[in-house]
């Protein structure tokens, strides 16, 4: 999953998501066999738990449409987000909840609240695709609120999908920060990824342009 450049296409993303996986995912979603449970009970009950954890996403799917959310809107993505990470916390559908409501909170201009959405997601551990994403958009958020260094520690540069994604916010970062020739490092380096990726960065071109002047 390449990283999604405005709020819009993570939403459209996350619908496709759905779509793609969405009823195989319901059949999925597992924890270990509960001890006083017959296998067939057991079963029944993951199934259940499962279809319930569906519904809640779908609902929430439905509440977050592209574009400026509606004060209902918000309502609902916050109530339904609110349940999936209540009962289903270790389901990706609890973690992209979350990164749904992050969302919302940047809308409404609760950084703080964005934040701790991101960092939740950070701590399950759990889907390495979300966990790059969150962990990016983390350091984003904290380098508005210029907390740089905070920012810069998450950003830990690893052989991976997201590797341009991190590499570019950590040359965003150190322009903040005034570290010039490190932006400059972290700029070149993304710029190669998008060469040998056969990728379209224009903005990241622009951002090492203005360095080099």
């Amino acid at each position: 999953m390449a990283e999604m450049k405005t709020e819009e296409e993570q939403v459209e993303a996350l619908k496709r998501w759905w779509q793609a996986n969405g009823k195989s995912l319901v059949l999925t979603i597992a924890v270990s066999i509960g001890g006083v449970l017959s296998w067939n009970a057991y079963q029944d009950n993951q199934v259940n738990q499962a279809e319930t954890a569906s519904v809640y996403f779908q609902q929430l799917m439905n509440s977050a449409p592209a574009g400026q959310l509606s004060e209902s809107d918000i309502a609902q993505v916050r109530h339904n987000s609110g349940l999936l990470k209540t009962e289903f916390s270790s389901s990706t559908y609890a973690q992209f909840a979350a990164l749904m409501l992050a969302r919302v909170e940047v809308q409404e201009g609760d950084l703080d609240a964005a934040a701790t959405q991101l960092a939740w997601v950070i701590e399950q551990q759990g889907d390495a695709e979300i966990h790059a994403l969150a962990t990016i958009r983390l350091a984003k958020l904290l380098g508005a609120q210029n907390k740089l260094d905070e920012a810069l520690a998450l950003l830990v540069d690893a052989d991976d999908a997201w590797q341009l994604g991190r590499l570019e916010a950590r040359g965003d970062l150190l322009v903040a920060k005034g570290d010039l020739d490190a932006a400059r490092d972290a700029y070149t380096k993304a710029s190669l990824l998008v060469v040998t990726s056969g990728a379209n960065n224009l903005l990241l071109g622009l951002k090492l342009d203005n360095l080099a002047q």
